[in-house]
C-alpha cells in the first residue's frame, strides 16, 4: 500500500468503526426504551414495597373518599416513572396518590427471564375511617 492511500483506508476504517459503535449506542438506547405490555410473555413486576398515602386536610374537610387511577411505568430497576391520573378524585388526593406511587419499589417485570419495562395501572384508595 502506498503512503498515499494508507491514510485514506485509515479514514476509512476509523468512520466504520465510529458508525458501527454508534448504530450499536442506537440499539442499546431502544432497547432501554422499550416498554411492553403484560401478557403475551411479559410478566408483571410485584410490588416490593409501597409507601403509605396520607389523606389531605382539604379532601377529608369535604369528607371526599373513593379510588384514584393511575397510569405508570415500572422500569426494569423496579421504579416508578411518567405517573398519570387516569382516574381523578379530587387535586389534593390525586397529587396525594402520585406522589406516594412515584416512591414505590418494585420487582420489575420480566421477559424471557430478563427485567424490562412494563407498563402498569394503579389504584390508590382514599378512605374517611
Amino acid at each position: 500500500m502506498s503512503n498515499v492511500t494508507r491514510p485514506f483506508a485509515s479514514k476509512v476504517m476509523l468512520a466504520s468503526a465510529v458508525a458501527f459503535l454508534f448504530s450499536a449506542a442506537v440499539l442499546a438506547q431502544d432497547q432501554l426504551d422499550t416498554v411492553y405490555e403484560i401478557g403475551n410473555g411479559v410478566k408483571a413486576p410485584k410490588l416490593a414495597h409501597a409507601q403509605k398515602t396520607e389523606f389531605s386536610e382539604s379532601a377529608h374537610g369535604k369528607k371526599v373518599h373513593g379510588v384514584v387511577v393511575l397510569a405508570m411505568i415500572v422500569t426494569a430497576e423496579g421504579k416508578v416513572r411518567d405517573v398519570k391520573v387516569i382516574k381523578s378524585l379530587e387535586e389534593d388526593l390525586d397529587k396525594q396518590a402520585v406522589s406516594a406511587v412515584s416512591a414505590w419499589i418494585f420487582e420489575p417485570g420480566t421477559k424471557d427471564g430478563r427485567p424490562v419495562a412494563v407498563h402498569l395501572r394503579a389504584q390508590v384508595e382514599f378512605n374517611l375511617y
